[in-house]
């Protein structure tokens, strides 16, 4: 009896911690009761979360019971609360003056947080490096309101879709991205994520400073420094990690694909395709021949300091991911950066800066989303064949249509290679004539190289499939893209009284840009081989 006991206590104790629950309620402001709108709530540990309503109102489905909820508002002290049932939460949080004393950054300045009036969103440093993403854009998944992060490769190094208040209509949905005031092309990867001070994000009118180059939002991004009056310090931050899926989908072995295959073709009348299934077993689980466990590691090396009138940082890292199908030199992502950032204070009224930044992006990566990919092979190819065949060679997927190869075939026989190198910066003068009046010039600039080489060896999967190459080939591709721009401002700041200030700015930009492509395609690789597979040869 003590026994069954034991045991109905213990079920209804996972069943306790299984179970999960709808979160819902109401976060106002402590001191005056005003709903707060666009409160961050999000599920301790997870990327799981909402936003507040107009009203202050949030849902949260299916929710582990005993989770813990982090509540994050802009001015407002972070509030962490467990949830134990469904019961409508009120939730009324702290201002935290001290936060309101914080400087963020807006179009072409900065202000303080309780100034801001408009729609922007910060993500500190802090927040990053716990969420230590491989590429930046993922630092921005689940984390501001307004802003989605989607991604449509699982690839390594793949670049991710950002969307500030969504799509918009004039063809390009890409957000305006400025680094330290230059503007830069291509996304976020070209800096490592541990290198960024803070990320804020203009939407709407907050945006529209930066004219109609900001019309799906603005990506401001502030990197780390160096600080006055400190002494060198050098600082190495590295990890390492193994990569593999967490889920694969279920198929049939050989003999339950064989025994349905038999009962297929005798209900149509036809010829058994396995007279005798005794000897077939398990056959061939093609998912675990293209799913590998990879490494992933990254290094990161900087140098600060500063004098009396100066302050530097130097810094460099590497990253190097493999993919987790394929793996090795058939799907990778290398990343190299280097950055250097000096500010000199010539006199009392003269300081000048500059940013240098480069980044060299190499890739590879296998067909996917589409019929005919890897991962559509893996599930598609009929168990029953073996990766090779009894003569060494890869087996040929005969009669399962025209596009279902072997997958471990079309990985050996995928070829790619792109390389990338951009160079950015900006030069800053700044004159300070005095505490109401300022005026600053700089010239911010982008340089970019990439390379493609794609070959198509001579290869034979089987009769009539679509991936049959009877003639090698390389095509290969050259572009080039720089662009600069020039911007002076004049800007007024003065306090009257106590409770009033006054900001002005006038200025003008120049921006110009221009680049080159070039494609050219070749035949007949000597040695139906990769190490051939170059024009320029």
């Amino acid at each position: 009896m003590r026994a069954i006991l034991l045991l109905m206590l213990c079920l209804a104790s996972f069943w306790s911690h299984a179970q999960t629950i709808n979160v819902s309620g109401t976060v106002t402001e402590a001191e005056t009761g005003t709903p707060l709108l666009g409160v961050n709530v999000i599920i301790k540990g997870t990327s799981t979360g909402t936003t507040t309503d107009f009203d202050g109102n949030f849902l949260l489905s299916d929710v582990p019971t005993r989770s813990v909820l982090v509540f994050t508002y802009i001015g407002f002290k972070e509030l962490e609360l467990t949830v134990t049932s469904s019961t409508p939460l009120s939730i009324e949080m702290q201002p935290d003056t001290q936060a309101l004393d914080e400087v963020v950054l807006i179009g072409y300045g900065e202000q303080d947080v309780k100034e801001v009036t408009g729609a922007i969103g910060v993500l500190e440093s802090k927040a990053i490096e716990k969420l230590n993403p491989v590429v930046l854009e993922q630092a921005l998944q689940g984390q501001l309101a307004g802003v989605n992060v989607t991604s449509n490769s699982g690839s390594p190094g793949s670049g991710l879709n950002i969307r500030i208040r969504g799509i918009s209509t004039n063809g390009n949905n890409d957000p305006l991205i400025i680094i330290d005031g230059a503007v830069v092309e291509g996304g976020l990867s070209v800096i490592n994520p541990t290198d960024v001070k803070s990320i804020t994000v203009l939407k709407d009118a907050s945006a529209a400073i930066y004219g109609v180059r900001a019309a799906n939002g603005v990506i401001l991004i502030q990197t780390k420094n160096g600080r006055k009056g400190t002494a060198p310090t050098l600082s190495y931050d590295a990890y390492y990690g193994f990569q593999e899926t967490t889920r694969k989908i279920p198929v049939l072995n050989a003999t339950e694909y064989a025994l349905l295959a038999n009962e297929a073709h005798a209900a149509g009348g036809q010829q058994l395709p396995f007279p005798d299934v005794s000897g077939l077993g398990q056959g061939t689980d093609w998912q675990d021949e293209v799913f590998k466990t990879t490494p992933i590691f990254n290094h990161v090396l900087s140098l600060t300091g500063g004098g009396e009138k100066t302050n530097y940082k130097i810094g460099g890292s590497v990253l190097d991911q493999d993919g987790i199908v394929g793996g090795g030199d058939k799907s990778s992502y290398k990343r190299y950066t280097a950055d250097v950032k000096l500010g000199i204070d010539i006199n009392d009224h003269w300081r000048v800066e500059t940013n240098l930044f480069y980044t060299h992006e190499q890739r590879r990566q296998l067909l996917e989303n589409t019929l005919g990919s890897v991962l559509f092979n893996a599930i598609n190819n009929a168990p029953t064949f073996p990766v090779f065949d009894e003569n060494g060679e890869f087996s040929k997927s005969e009669n399962l249509g025209n596009e279902v190869i072997n997958p471990v075939a079309q990985i050996a026989n995928t070829y790619n290679d792109r390389q990338v190198n951009k160079f950015f910066g900006l030069f800053k003068l700044r004159y300070t004539l005095n505490e109401t009046f300022n005026i600053e010039s700089r010239i911010g600039f982008n340089y970019a190289e990439e390379r493609d080489r794609e070959f198509f060896p001579i290869v034979d999967y089987g009769n009539g499939k679509v991936f049959n190459n009877d003639r090698s080939r390389v095509t290969q591709d050259a572009n080039q893209f720089n662009d600069y721009n020039w911007e002076t401002f004049l800007t007024y700041k003065n306090t009257f009284g106590e409770a009033h200030n006054l900001t002005a700015m006038v200025g003008s930009t120049l921006f110009q840009e221009k680049g080159s492509f070039l494609s050219a395609t070749g035949y007949d690789v000597p040695n139906n081989s990769w190490e051939f597979a170059d024009i320029g040869q």
